[in-house]
Formats: structure tokens, sequence, C-alpha cells
């Protein structure tokens, strides 16, 4: 690794370990319950904007990050593949009322903040601007991500479970924001969708849920596999020019 991605390298890791410590350290400290719920996404945003002094490269990091990458085609490919998860919920599970504060703190600002930190900086950051391998970076964020969902288990196995199911999940965010070339908002809306759904019909009160959750669930995932595929193979046909095109 170049001496310039390897000072990228540590800019990103050390300003993203800093907001995750700021966040543990931080959160005990207030009893406050609205301003200890906005701790981590405070935390994280700074984190970001930290590392956009330092890298001196705003452009190539909000490139990176994917927030300015196709916002429409994202929602649109999020919403189709989150129909599994939609019918399934409406056939299997009952249909809840939560509040607004409700779908907004277990729904909206968690979908968005999280990918904007865990995949769109420091996933799309350790690609596009430090070089790394796809493999690598996204194995660090899914693994740091299910940490961080850990507390949700009330047992041992419970909480292990958790953190299992949040890491593939992490994992398989990093894949789909990866193939669609780092546009954040298929997995924003994404992430947004499934927890809202989660939430709506009162699956469970952790990410684990039961065999028919989470067989809608795989079918959500499988759905978004085979259709990135798809529209990865469709862009490169459609992108090949009459000089480019095989001659038949």
């Amino acid at each position: 690794m170049e001496q310039g991605k390897a000072v990228s390298s540590i800019i990103i890791l050390s300003v993203f370990s800093a907001a995750i410590f700021a966040t543990r350290f931080l959160q005990p400290q207030i009893t406050a319950p609205y301003v200890k719920y906005a701790v981590p996404y405070l935390c994280w945003s700074l984190a970001i904007l930290l590392a956009g002094i330092l890298l001196r490269r705003k452009g190539p990091l909000l490139k990176a990050v994917g927030i300015t990458h196709q916002p429409l085609i994202g929602v649109a490919a999020a919403l189709l593949f989150s129909l599994p998860m939609l019918i399934g919920f409406s056939v299997f599970f009952e249909f809840a009322t939560p509040s607004v504060t409700t779908l907004l703190t277990k729904s909206l600002i968690p979908g968005f903040f999280e990918e904007l930190f865990f995949r769109g900086f420091l996933v799309g950051s350790l690609i596009a601007i430090a070089g790394w391998r796809f493999l690598p970076a996204a194995l660090i964020g899914a693994v740091i991500f299910g940490m961080g969902h850990w507390f949700q288990g009330a047992t041992l196995v419970q909480a292990a479970t958790a953190a299992l199911f949040t890491a593939i999940g992490g994992l398989w965010f990093a894949w789909l924001f990866y193939r669609w070339s780092h546009n954040l908002w298929i997995v924003i809306t994404l992430h947004t969708l499934m927890n809202g759904y989660w939430v709506l019909w009162q699956v469970d009160s952790t990410a684990i849920g039961g065999q028919a959750a989470n067989l809608c669930r795989m079918a959500t995932i499988v759905l978004s596999i085979a259709g990135t595929e798809w529209w990865v193979r469709r862009s490169r046909k459609r992108s090949l020019t009459p000089a480019d095109s095989p001659e038949t």
C-alpha cells in the first residue's frame, strides 16, 4: 500500500474508532433520554466532518460515501427488494399502531445514520480513498456493527445471536452498497424499511425474530442479490459502445 493510502487508512480508522469510543464514554454520563439517544449520531456526524478536513479531499469523500449518487434509483430498488418482508409480515403478523416518534427513533434515524457511518463512511472511504479491497473493509464494518447490537440480548445466547444476525446484515448491506457503485440510498432506504416493517408488525423486540420473520427476511436478501446482479449485468451491457461490442 502506497504511503498516501496508508495515511488515509490511519485517518479513517482513527476517526471512526474515536467516534465509537466517544459514544461509549458519553452515553452513560447523560440522563436526558433524547440527548442520550442523539449522542451516537452526533459523534458519527462530527467524525465524518473531521475526516473530510483531515483528508483534504471533500469531493472524493462525498463520492466515496455515496450520498450524492442516484438517490431515486437507490430508493426504487430498495422498495422493490423489501416487498417480500412487506407482504410476508402483513400475512403472518398483526399490524400495530406505533407512534411517529417510535418510527423515527427505531427506523428512519438509525437507518440513515448507521448506513452513513458504517457503510458510507467506513466501507466507502476505505475502498475509494484508502484503496482497500471490498472484503476486509466490509468485514471490519460488519463485525463492529454486529457487536454494537450485542445489548439486544437478555441472555448470552440471545446477545450472540443478535450480534451475528446484525453482522451478517452489515456485510450484506456493504455488498449492496459496493455492487451499486457506492449508492448509499439503496442501503439507507432498505435498512429504514426493514426496521419500519419490524416495528409496524411488532415482529420482535430484538433483531432475532422467529421462523416466519426470518423466512421473509431471507426472501428479501435473495431478491436483492438476484436483482442487483441483474442490474449490474444490464448496466454493463448498456455501457458498451458499438466499438466495444464483440463482433458477431
